[in-house]
């Protein structure tokens, strides 16, 4: 995720995900206003509406229709839907599968035209989106902070092919500035994949190199401008939020978790866990889950 400039956060106290977050990256904003869900209950339907913003709709359990002006499309499990601002859309649920969805209104500043409706197969998204809204019920303000800018990741995610057209169309005459730009989002964003799928075993940033097919050095550079974040703190949060997602939505034995995550003896783990939570893994539990 390309960013610089600043980042602004606000928390309303009006429920379950609701956030305000703003981005700055480059001469675009990214505003993010709150993360909304709707359970899989057999028929639900979301009556006819419009925004002024963009909508993100993700699908992760289930199938229904949506239904806009010109047409419709079927919305199954891993597609995502993004609305432009002032699309009339409504959704309806399957009543044998019943659709699950997290939605999120966004609006992004400083384009030159609005961005085309996206409709794609986005795979991962159920468990990130499910650790997100556990974590967000069950943790504290600084914490939160974390697990939102992995919904502004998200949201990057999908938009940047369109932004990047856009930047490419900026920048027409200056190739070279394009593409160093595009080789390191790829890079970045082949260095997060590999971590999502490795982070139990702790890779070294050398194994995530020569994955990416660069030196660690260069990894290292291009990781901390995108992320603001070194490569070494950004998979230890990455371990960190699994361990959560597995004391609150698991019974596992707290050695069995420390063994999964390669940290060795519960001891270890404990001290590793608190240097995050500021609680002990056996205290975290309790206090969610009584």
């Amino acid at each position: 995720m390309w960013y610089n400039g600043y980042i602004s956060v606000g928390y309303p106290n009006s429920g379950f995900g609701v956030l305000i977050m703003r981005v700055a990256f480059d001469q675009i904003e990214i505003e993010v206003n709150y993360l909304g869900y709707v359970a899989p209950k057999p028929g639900w339907f979301i009556a006819a509406h419009s925004h002024q913003q963009y909508e993100m709709h993700f699908i992760t359990k289930g199938k229904g229709i949506n239904k806009f002006e010109s047409g419709q499309i079927e919305f199954y499990k891993n597609v995502v839907y993004m609305a432009p601002p002032g699309e009339v859309h409504e959704q309806f649920s399957d009543l044998q599968d019943p659709m699950e969805i997290f939605f999120m209104p966004f609006s992004i500043m400083g384009l030159k035209k609005d961005l085309p409706r996206i409709y794609a197969p986005f795979p991962l998204i159920q468990n990130e989106l499910q650790t997100i809204r556990q974590l967000q019920e069950n943790l504290g303000a600084l914490n939160i902070f974390h697990v939102q800018m992995r919904l502004i990741e998200l949201i990057w995610k999908i938009i940047s092919p369109s932004l990047e057209q856009e930047k490419t169309e900026e920048h027409r005459g200056s190739p070279h500035t394009a593409s160093v730009y595009t080789s390191s989002q790829q890079i970045v964003e082949q260095a997060i994949v590999y971590i999502h799928n490795h982070k139990l075993e702790n890779p070294g940033i050398e194994e995530i190199a020569a994955v990416c097919h660069i030196s660690s050095r260069q990894l290292s550079r291009v990781f901390t401008q995108a992320m603001h974040s070194t490569i070494h703190a950004f998979i230890q949060h990455e371990r960190y939020l699994w361990a959560c997602r597995e004391l609150l939505q698991t019974h596992k034995p707290i050695e069995e978790i420390s063994e999964e995550l390669h940290l060795g003896s519960k001891q270890y783990f404990s001290s590793w866990f608190k240097s995050f939570s500021l609680k002990s893994p056996m205290v975290y539990r309790n206090d969610n889950y009584g």
